[in-house]
């Protein structure tokens, strides 16, 4: 996830999620509250409604139709409909003024019943097919779970939700009358509700769709007028670190009035600067050394104009100051190196090559130079299988070359100096093992600093500056890549050192 326009659209995306599930939430609290509200409500009638029965004389003398007024009068809900169950779950009364069972509650002698005409019969028809559909909760399973917990004497509020999105809200009472139970059956057929409830989460469904819409044009906007600019400025920047040489600026962003803008020229004032310290440091060196270098060369040329006029402690101390000479000579040398160097490091383009190769160039080169008759010996791992790194070709070569010529001034006459290529998925290895005395120093790394030796003050060696090891680590650092170095122990001995450099293979196969 190192994309700016996924980071955009994954925190939306989080917080759509989380707007949504919130107003969810609140959406169903709400429901939940009104919904028990309204059984409070209903539980509180029908409370009413056995307070009224316990308290009248209405059983004693049971008439239906007058009953049903009646508790029609106390009833403050006015939509709420009133069944009485007998304890086998029979209706025996009906605030609607149907569905009762002949009989009733006590026995009474039968009555004749009027020819029905066909007029009467389509009503009646209907009436029972709007009955069959209204009481279809009396079969439920949770409505008969309810109705056993009555028959036990327990009341109860309860919802339940039938086909069609018909939500009946109840309340059941026991009620005792002349030894029998009869159950108190208040109900309200809420479908409006139910019906709403359904409409209000499609709506969170489509406030949601649409949030999301809205927040990906926006991420889609973002991209145009932030993302896409950075990602401009970004290649820009690796533009010009690849073509140092041609001083690159930013040249398309630095014209906008924003912020990405004022950092596009904040950057080109940076490399305006850069670019002329880089010359400076190169053209104050070149004049630097070339001052220094001709007054020492008339001293050089003195001295060795005067050595026939000395006597021989007087030429023991002249050969110091020729040798001093000599080393002054070749730190100002390496130095000029290294100045051009950490400039062109950064000037010339790279390219892709085998190291392999390379390698048994800077070998062949330096076995041409050899007078104390040092044997290299090279090994390879995976056969002739290319090792192919991307650098500036003539830079690796010298940090290389240093490294060797650093193993040869340590190694003791006709020895032996290992060399070893490796690698694994991502990196080479070169493992350069002298036979010298190794290194005898408790940092171990501090022989890459500048100026810094470990020889001995000899006349051999003012040949070296101090700087061929910290110019090759300056190098190897420039490639991305890494040195180190230990001692080669042996028998508790230390019989050499061990150089090993690190360098990332290029992705282009050769």
């Amino acid at each position: 996830m190192n994309s700016l326009f996924k980071k955009f659209l994954l925190y939306n995306f989080l917080g759509l999620v989380l707007l949504t599930t919130s107003i969810t939430i609140l959406i169903f609290y709400l429901n939940s509250y009104q919904l028990n509200k309204r059984l409070s409500e209903i539980e509180n009638q029908n409370l009413i409604i056995y307070n009224f029965l316990n308290s009248s004389n209405s059983f004693k003398n049971f008439d239906p139709l007058f009953l049903s007024d009646q508790i029609k009068k106390v009833l403050e809900i006015k939509s709420l409909s009133v069944l009485l169950l007998n304890d086998q779950g029979d209706i025996v009364l009906d605030t609607k003024g149907y569905d009762i069972n002949v009989g009733g509650i006590i026995d009474q002698e039968p009555v004749e019943i009027e020819t029905i005409n066909s007029e009467d019969k389509k009503n009646l028809k209907s009436l029972l097919k709007a009955d069959t559909f209204n009481r279809s909760f009396l079969k439920e399973k949770k409505f008969q779970e309810y109705f056993i917990a009555s028959q036990n004497g327990i009341k109860s509020t309860f919802s339940i939700t039938q086909k069609d999105s018909q939500l009946g809200l109840f309340s059941i009472l026991p009620i005792n009358f002349d030894k029998n139970i009869f159950h108190i059956v208040a109900y309200e057929d809420n479908r409006e509700i139910a019906q709403i409830i359904n409409q209000i989460r499609l709506n969170i469904l489509l406030t949601g769709l649409g949030i999301g819409v809205c927040l990906i044009l926006f991420s889609i906007f973002l991209n145009s007028i932030i993302i896409k600019p950075i990602r401009k400025l970004t290649s820009t920047a690796q533009n010009i670190d690849a073509n140092v040489k041609l001083k690159p600026l930013i040249t398309s962003l630095d014209k906008r009035e924003d912020e990405i803008g004022q950092l596009s020229k904040i950057i080109n004032n940076i490399l305006n600067n850069l670019y002329s310290k880089i010359d400076n440091a190169e053209n104050n060196s070149a004049d630097l050394m070339h001052e220094i270098r001709n007054p020492l060369a008339s001293i050089k040329m003195a001295s060795e104009v005067i050595t026939d006029k000395l006597n021989e402690d007087q030429k023991k101390f002249l050969n110091l100051i020729q040798n001093d000479i000599s080393r002054i000579e070749n730190i100002i040398t390496d130095y000029s190196s290294m100045i051009k160097d950490e400039v062109n490091l950064y000037k010339n383009k790279t390219n892709t090559f085998d190291i392999k190769i390379l390698l048994d160039e800077v070998i062949n080169d330096l076995e041409k130079n050899i007078s104390n008759n040092i044997a290299f010996k090279l090994s390879y791992d995976n056969g002739s299988h290319q090792k192919i790194v991307s650098g500036q070709r003539s830079f690796l070569y010298q940090a290389i070359e240093n490294i060797l010529n650093n193993a040869i001034s340590f190694s003791p006459k006709s020895g032996e100096i290992k060399i070893s290529l490796s690698s694994t998925e991502n990196y080479v290895s070169i493992s350069i093992i002298d036979q010298g005395p190794g290194i005898n120093e408790p940092n171990i790394m501090k022989i890459f600093d500048r100026f810094y030796s470990l020889r001995e003050n000899d006349e051999n060696s003012q040949i070296h500056s101090g700087l061929g090891l910290s110019i090759s680590k300056q190098i190897i650092d420039a490639h991305d890549g890494y040195i180190s170095v230990d001692n080669l122990v042996s028998e508790n001995r230390t019989v050499g050192a061990k150089f090993i450099i690190n360098l990332p293979l290029s992705n282009i196969k050769k």
